[in-house]
């Protein structure tokens, strides 16, 4: 049986064949909470190494992606503590009109996610990038269905707000 996101029996797997099928993931969930895949790399490289430090004590845990992306959920709210300034390559101003590639999220909802608070961010993007149910996102957050229900709703709305502002602004610059 491979190990695929959801709940499974206890079924002893080697740390290898998690990290064979989980890495994308991870890095997929790190994108979108660091906002760049530089750190999106380093924090999933520092998730798969905690995990692999812990590895026989957690080879029989029933839900070893949801307790990867917790200890992903938590390195990364952590690092923001942390975190006091924002380095940045160039200037915003030339950041901000660089072309992105096409794997990339839009302009506009890369910023509106960077600018949601980490519990927001995440139950976002565990419900809608990874497709997780409200209570195993409750469950990473270490929060009740409730307030795991408020944080998706709450980044919802800020999320919908960011694209409404985004389709205004380019209707503006289509009418000059």
């Amino acid at each position: 049986m491979g190990v695929t996101g959801g709940r499974q029996a206890t079924v002893e797997i080697g740390f290898d064949e998690f990290a064979a099928v989980e890495t994308t993931r991870l890095l997929g969930l790190a994108r979108v909470l660091c906002g760049n895949d530089h750190d999106a790399w380093d924090l999933t490289q520092e998730t798969l190494a905690r995990v692999s430090a812990r590895w026989d004590r957690l080879a029989h845990h029933d839900n070893l992606p949801a307790y990867a992306r917790t200890t992903l959920a938590n390195l990364h709210r952590n690092a923001r503590r942390r975190r006091r300034e924002v380095l940045v390559a160039e200037p915003l101003d030339r950041a901000a009109a660089a072309p992105a590639d096409a794997s990339a999220l839009d302009a506009w909802l890369d910023a509106a996610m960077r600018s949601l608070p980490h519990r927001q961010r995440v139950a976002v993007a565990l419900t809608y990038l990874e497709d997780r149910p409200i209570g195993e996102v409750a469950d990473i957050l270490g929060c009740g269905v409730a307030t795991a229900k408020t944080h998706l709703a709450r980044g919802r709305d800020s999320l919908r707000r960011a694209a409404e502002a985004a389709r205004a602004a380019q209707s503006e610059d289509q009418g000059r």
